[in-house]
Formats: structure tokens, sequence, C-alpha cells
């Protein structure tokens, strides 16, 4: 296995502490340029992941949705090693709404529909395998798979609440817990939280978010009061 595919897949298998969901699938199709995945990892969380099974040269974007509320944009920038030549950007979504991340292929617009656990859909055009759309938002996406555009996704105008962990090369943002994350509401409101106020590690070094959309409307209140959430 490629050293690029063992960073995604390792990230992945240790990102969550959630239990499993028995109406998570076990499936992997093509549609296009896309791929999709739909499974658990080791650790229970249901996972859909999106990616261009055309690219070539190790130089790709991928996409991550995860039960937790992830969506991840990963980065192959070639065949280097991975702390040069991969990275990553996290966004998560709130309020959760949804058990697990769904997916339906539109034949006739020729896209990829995924909705999120926060209820937003994310459309994927059939030759790009790049998101192009999403519900209640609006998003930016460089054609340029650069080390320099920060994983080449911009979220803004999203009508809930976003937590943007920004992008860092060679592991996930999340990882680093003495790093900040930006909030901003759907007024646009903004606020900086330490990513250990949120996330947490277990023994094994896993990462996840701590709290529940209730008990992080309540730290919301007094850490970041000039924020507008309703889980």
């Amino acid at each position: 296995m490629k050293p690029h595919c063992l960073f995604f897949l390792t990230y992945f298998l240790i990102s969550s502490a959630f239990a499993s969901d028995p109406v998570c699938k076990n499936v992997v199709e093509r549609g296009g340029s896309i791929q999709i995945q739909m499974n658990t990892f080791s650790s229970g969380e249901c996972f859909l992941s999106v990616r261009n099974y055309k690219a070539q040269n190790l130089i790709y974007r991928d996409y991550m949705f995860t039960k937790g509320g992830d969506f991840m944009v990963f980065n192959s920038f070639g065949q280097g090693s991975n702390s040069e030549d991969t990275g990553a950007r996290e966004f998560y979504l709130f309020p959760r709404k949804t058990v697990i991340p769904q997916y339906k292929w539109n034949v006739e617009t020729r896209q990829l529909e995924v909705t999120s656990v926060a209820g937003n859909i994310f459309y994927f055009d059939y030759e790009t395998a790049d998101v192009v759309t999403i519900s209640n938002a609006s998003v930016k996406v460089a054609s340029e798979i650069s080390r320099n555009n920060r994983g080449g996704v911009e979220i803004t105008n999203y009508k809930g609440l976003l937590l943007d962990a920004g992008f860092t090369k060679g592991r996930a943002p999340t990882e680093v817990l003495s790093a900040s994350s930006l909030l901003t509401d759907e007024k646009g409101k903004i606020c900086k939280i330490k990513n250990s106020e949120v996330f947490a590690k277990t023994s094994d070094g896993d990462v996840y978010f701590k709290h529940s959309d209730k008990a992080f409307a309540s730290l919301l209140k007094s850490r970041c009061p000039q924020l507008t959430f309703t889980p």
C-alpha cells in the first residue's frame, strides 16, 4: 500500500469514539470518475469517502464524512513523504441532525449527492469528483491541488455553526490539541477556540470531538457568548 494511503486510512481508523451503527452499509461504488466507500472504522464509527479513482501520480484530493460530523479534505501532492506530500483540512458542521452520512447518485445531473449528519447536501461532479455546491452554505474549490491553498476548499455562509480546524501537512489538524479552530455562526460572528477544549485523545492517541451538541452549546454560552447556536 502507498504511504499516502496508509496516512489516510490510519487517521480514520483511530479518529473516533462512537458505537457501531448497524444501518451503516459496507459498499464500494463507482459513477463517472467518482468512487465512494461506505463502511465502519475499527472503532465502529460510520464513514463515507469520496475519491477520484482516475487520479494519477499520487496527486489528488479526497473527501471524507463521518458520523461525528467531520468533513475532511485530504490532499496528496506527489510521491514524497507523508510529512511533506500530504495535507488535510477539517470542518465540523453543527447541529448534527442525522445518524450517519447518506448518499445518492443523480444520473440526470451527473452528480453524487452526499447528505452530512448536519443535513447539508454536498454535490460532487461526476467528472472532477470535486464538491461543487453545498446546500445552506457556499463553497469555493480550487482546481489546482497545491500545498499553498489550505486544501483547496473554503466553506462560507453556512446556515448553522461551522468549526474550521484549518490545514496541516502530514496529519489531521485536530490532532494538534495545542492549536486553535475557528467557529463561525450563521450571522458571521467568529470565535477562536482551543482544540483541547473541544477535542480529546484516548490513551491510544485517538482524536474525537468530546461534546454532544447540547453540551457544546452549553460550553459556547460561556466561552463564545457572541455566537448563536441552537442544537
